[in-house]
């Protein structure tokens, strides 16, 4: 806000929410380079006091950052943040109950906290069915929810004597999703009222999120027999609507700056209308990991004919079959995500990745492989298929070959795009 109001420049800022060790040293060297300050958010169902599907807490994730951004030269500031802090976001947990299922959040609020994060998305959108009217989560509930979870988060960030941190309302996808701008209205008009009531006006809303049609989608083109991840929908006149709805209710510390989720692949062009709507925050995932698991797939192709050619095929990784064994676990993963027109062979019987032809099985391991990247047995065979990789000649340094594609093809583009470069020279 400062930068902004001396006139110099226009940022927004650049929130990597992510997991994976090589796609985060990439953000850390990106940044180091560029003079950015990496913002690094993470979900519940990535980073919770359980581990989550990286096996992490919020402790051991923030150690484990630091330890890459030492290992990346980078010795500035890291913020970290919590993305989609709420109920019922994890899938496991979808049919807890409300008390039970807030209680756990509450505790993890608290290791947040502990652990050093100074941004949480207080995120109610989400419900249990039993909950929904008309398939919608009422956005009182959703208001309520908010609430409750910048009420906790403020009496443990007092009583563990911590400065101030930023909150960010709302959501785009959740079964309350405020997609449409009366709902918007509404929920804002509850937030402001029930920020008075709670005397919560010391709390910095800093953010809110909302819909305006990003919406990422698996493309299958068929006359290249290709698939590409695309976005689908992005609408740059509705955050100058929703900005609109919550200028009306900015005021002191509801600072209420427009966030858009689902960032990944936007045009440059979509980037500039970010910024002149002045937007405040634009998170990114799926595209900065793509990368690795692409040339992951190359590169055990590589290896299985180097290792056939030598007749020690029995030292093959067996990457990719790691990855669908995992992937088949899960089809809450994936199978939503098959574009129209693609079919399962005939199996008869429940929905399975194995039912589908190997170039399908490619395109869900690189578009939805991070959920499962984590897991012991894939992690394993991702080392094994480096090591094999620089072993065998494909590649000297193969990690270091995905932290630089990951840098040019992601990380400085958009750093720049969205005017974080040298930030605090300004």
């Amino acid at each position: 806000m400062h930068v902004r109001a001396v006139g110099k420049n226009n940022p927004v800022i650049l929130a990597f929410c992510f997991s994976d060790a090589l796609a985060l040293k990439a953000c850390l060297e990106g940044c180091k380079e560029t003079e950015s300050i990496p913002v690094i958010m993470v979900t519940m169902n990535q980073v919770n006091s359980e581990g989550g599907y990286t096996g992490l807490t919020a402790a051991q994730f923030v150690r484990r950052v630091n330890w890459l951004a030492d290992k990346a030269g980078y010795d500035g500031p890291i913020v970290f943040g919590r993305d989609h802090g709420g109920p019922f976001i994890v899938e496991a947990r979808k049919q807890w109950p409300r008390a039970e299922e807030m209680a756990w959040v509450k505790q993890n609020i608290t290791r947040d906290l502990e652990a050093g994060f100074t941004c949480w998305h207080a995120d109610g959108t989400s419900g249990r069915d039993d909950e929904l009217e008309d398939g919608r989560l009422p956005v009182s509930v959703i208001a309520d929810t908010t609430l409750e979870l910048i009420d906790f988060c403020e009496q443990e960030r007092k009583r563990l004597d911590l400065a101030p941190i930023a909150y960010e309302v709302g959501s785009e996808e959740q079964q309350g999703g405020l997609t449409e701008p009366d709902a918007f209205d509404q929920y804002l008009f509850l937030l402001k009222h029930g920020i008075r009531e709670k005397g919560l006006e010391n709390a910095r809303i800093d953010f809110v999120v909302a819909q305006t049609g990003t919406h990422m989608k698996l493309h299958y083109e068929e006359s290249s027999k290709a698939f590409e991840l695309v976005q689908a929908g992005f609408q740059p006149h509705r955050v100058e609507i929703l900005d609109k709805i919550a200028e009306k209710y900015r005021s002191g510390n509801l600072r209420l700056l427009f966030t858009q989720h689902y960032s990944d692949h936007m045009t440059p062009d979509d980037a500039a209308a970010l910024r002149r709507f002045g937007a405040g925050k634009a998170n990114f995932g799926p595209e900065m990991t793509m990368p690795e698991l692409k040339l992951l797939l190359q590169w055990e192709t590589a290896e299985r004919e180097a290792l056939g050619k030598e007749g020690a095929a029995h030292s093959a990784s067996h990457f990719r079959t790691a990855m669908l064994k995992q992937l088949d676990c899960r089809p809450d993963f994936w199978l939503k995500f098959i574009p129209d027109g693609i079919e399962p062979n005939e199996s008869g019987g429940a929905p399975s990745i194995f039912d589908f032809t190997p170039h399908v099985q490619d395109a869900l391991i690189i578009f939805r492989g991070r959920y499962v990247k984590s897991h012991p047995q894939c992690r394993k065979a991702a080392d094994r298929l480096l090591e094999n990789v620089a072993a065998l000649g494909i590649d000297q340094n193969p990690r270091q070959t995905v932290i630089t594609k990951i840098k040019t093809r992601t990380i400085h583009p958009r750093l720049a795009q969205f005017q974080m470069p040298h930030l605090l020279e300004i």
